[in-house]
């Protein structure tokens, strides 16, 4: 084999080609002298091969090297004239001089209708950035700088443990979400979990911005030796407030504006201060049992309000008191076994201008009812004068329910959910029966038992609904 000689490096544009590197037949003949097994009558130009390719193929990773960053730049710059040209095409585009009030409509519009949850997987900042990805360039910025779109904020400690960012940074995340929603109005969800030691400072946050609440429902248990009464000073702008206590977290109210109020646990948590005469609606759900103290909220409540009382009439009173309200409208959702408890909770109420009676239970089931109780009721408030509407879901027989519309000539909408002698049995009704229909006829020649009566709304076997109006009565 002949000692390679040197020649010209071959090029192919800005290429490089070692001057060493071996022929298709110099390549054949190193594999057929390799197979003999016998050494080349001159072995020292494959010496002199293997000693120059070493540098020879160091010269190949410098130029290798070279060309990766060339690579490299070349596709930098590409991406640099990609994004320059869609800017280009954005500032050309209609959608780019919408104003920044239809730009935050429009995130409000591609965010999740649940609203975000801090305590998820990711972060609030995250999540801007995620939607406003799809959409306008400008869309992320504006909406971290707009206090509307982190005015609405959900947060469960209570599955805080199982996420990924720590308590801590979840803790900052809803600090971070109150300070960007800077002097907005909130609308806030709290569910505090009282066993978790962040669940003092979560309240803390909230009970600080406390002059910005608007919406608020707040479901806390913080043990009494954690959390003290606070007072929060003139809330102006709360409007409807909802609270699930343990323990008495707030001492007194002063809301201006509060319109709506829901409250759940015993009356010695119940928030003093409350404005009762200024709501339009209230739910109280008493945790307590049967408390004749709840009803004498009562006493101060607004005329037009609409009062709904969610009760445990397991046992009769210790107590007896008497309230007397000019309320309108009251609602009673009722878990009761026994009829004493029932006749007491109407002994307690004198309602000389109720219009709207409802009565049923919280959930599946039918309370017990006294019919001596609500006859009562129904003389000592003139029922007869005023009331107008009756709604019921109750253990009650159609006599028992004859017997009470006949006390109430002015009634003109009656609505009656059936009742079973068995709860295995869907047959046997008590309520909507043929007795029942036919003494809310209209007979010619007799004086019908509600005159005034022109809607029955009737709710029986297999949760069938049935409406009659009055002109129907007689051909029924």
């Amino acid at each position: 084999m002949s000692t390679p000689k040197m020649k010209t490096a071959r090029r192919t544009g800005p290429g490089f080609t070692s001057p060493f590197l071996p022929t298709p037949s110099q390549i054949a003949n190193i594999h057929r002298i390799t197979r003999s097994g016998t050494l080349p009558p001159n072995p020292s130009s494959l010496q002199a091969t293997a000693s120059l390719a070493k540098t020879e193929l160091g010269r190949y990773d410098t130029e290798i090297a070279k060309l990766q960053t060339e690579l490299d730049r070349l596709v930098s710059e590409r991406e640099t004239l990609l994004s320059y040209a869609a800017s280009c095409r954005s500032v050309l585009s209609a959608r780019q001089r919408l104003p920044n009030e239809v730009l935050v409509y429009i995130f409000e519009f591609c965010f999740p209708h649940d609203r975000y949850k801090l305590g998820q997987q990711t972060s609030p900042e995250a999540e801007v950035c995620r939607i406003s990805q799809y959409h306008l360039i400008q869309l992320g910025q504006i909406a971290m700088g707009t206090p509307q779109l982190w005015s609405s904020i959900t947060i469960e400690t209570s599955i805080w443990p199982g996420c990924g960012p720590s308590p801590q940074i979840l803790l900052q995340q809803v600090e971070s979400s109150l300070m960007r929603s800077r002097n907005h109005a909130l609308d806030l969800q709290a569910d505090i979990v009282w066993r978790r030691d962040y669940s003092e400072s979560v309240f803390q946050l909230l009970t600080k911005s406390a002059h910005r609440w608007k919406n608020v429902r707040i479901r806390s248990f913080l043990r009494p030796s954690v959390g003290s009464a606070r007072t929060l000073g003139r809330l102006e702008k709360l409007e409807a407030l909802e609270l699930e206590l343990g323990w008495k977290a707030l001492e007194s109210l002063e809301t201006p504006r509060l319109r709506h109020f829901k409250f759940r646990g015993t009356f010695d948590a119940l928030p003093a201060s409350v404005p009762w005469n200024q709501l339009e609606t209230c739910t109280y759900d008493c945790d307590d049992g049967w408390n004749p103290a709840t009803l004498s909220v009562l006493r101060t409540a607004n005329d037009s309000a609409v009062f709904t009382f969610r009760l445990n009439l397991y046992q009769e009173p210790n107590e007896e008191i008497m309230v007397s309200s000019n309320i309108r409208h009251i609602s009673f959702e009722v878990n009761s076994y026994h009829t004493d408890p029932v006749r007491e909770l109407f002994d307690a109420l004198m309602l000389p201008r109720l219009q709207v009676f409802e009565y049923r239970p919280p959930g599946w089931g039918s309370p017990t009812w006294s019919s001596d109780g609500f006859m009562a009721l129904a003389h000592r408030s003139a029922f007869a004068t005023h009331l107008i509407r009756v709604s019921m879901h109750a253990r009650i027989t159609e006599e028992e329910l004859l017997g009470c519309l006949a006390v109430l000539p002015c009634l003109e909408e009656l609505s009656v959910v059936d009742t079973f002698r068995s709860e295995y049995s869907y047959h046997n009704h008590t309520v909507v029966t043929d007795q029942l229909l036919q003494g809310l006829l209209c007979v010619p020649g007799e004086a019908p038992l509600v005159p005034k009566l022109r809607m029955l709304d009737v709710f029986y076997g297999l949760c069938v609904r049935r409406r009659r109006g009055v002109a129907d009565r007689e051909d029924s």
